[in-house]
């Protein structure tokens, strides 16, 4: 019998390709480390065995996917970022220059997709810090990639030109912000409802505005 870590990924296994077959163990895999880091005990008190028992899954599996924990809970938190990403693009390829109007929803999809489950943001902003350096310096790459996604969502907004500053360090202290914001969400009891966050984020993205610099855009 053929082995999925050794089959040939064009070969079937099962009457399933083995290309897809790993995809969709690893998918599983990342899920349960999402669901178990993110819970109260947190990846500090994580192990491969809570993690392969979530996802139903054998710890040769797991080995065969990720090197150790740390490598899971790398690709826990670029999951999650993933789907936030993909949603604001998406939110963004509907949007028209100006419309100011489509900003909640722009918000809203950032934070629906981080904020789905708790697990999630504890994940993300909470668990993933203190780690390693290995992981920092991930994070800090990762989170670069949302700076000129930020850029873009005020040139939508505001107009070319609205960020004041340093290019990028406007960007990088909205991040900041929205980092911090979603943390104090996890802890809050009762939690308040997204749209209360999306008038946050309005009124913040509205004070980095340049008035001066945007008039001279327009």
């Amino acid at each position: 019998m053929t082995d999925d870590a050794t089959a040939p990924n064009g070969r079937t296994y099962g009457g399933v390709k083995v290309s897809d077959r790993r995809a969709e163990r690893r998918e599983r895999f990342v899920a349960a480390a999402i669901d178990v880091f993110g819970t109260s005990g947190g990846y500090s008190n994580a192990s491969v065995t809570s993690i392969c028992a979530t996802a139903g899954l054998s710890r040769r599996q797991f080995y065969e996917e990720f090197a150790n924990r740390e490598d899971a809970l790398i690709a826990a938190y670029d999951s999650v970022q993933q789907s936030a990403e993909d949603a604001v693009r998406r939110q963004l390829s509907e949007m028209t220059p100006g419309a100011r109007s489509s900003g909640a929803d722009l918000f809203s999809a950032y934070l629906d997709a981080i904020m789905s489950s708790p697990s999630r943001v504890r994940l993300s902003y909470v668990e993933i810090f203190g780690v390693s350096e290995r992981v920092e310096a991930h994070c800090r790459e990762r989170r670069a990639t949302w700076v000129p996604v930020i850029e873009r969502i005020i040139a939508v907004l505001n107009g070319p030109g609205a960020l004041p500053g340093a290019p990028g360090m406007a960007a990088t202290a909205i991040i900041g912000a929205i980092d911090s914001m979603a943390r104090e969400w996890l802890y809050c009891s009762p939690r308040p409802p997204v749209s209360t966050l999306v008038d946050v984020l309005q009124a913040m993205i509205a004070g980095f505005v340049d008035p001066a610099r945007h008039l001279r855009h327009r």
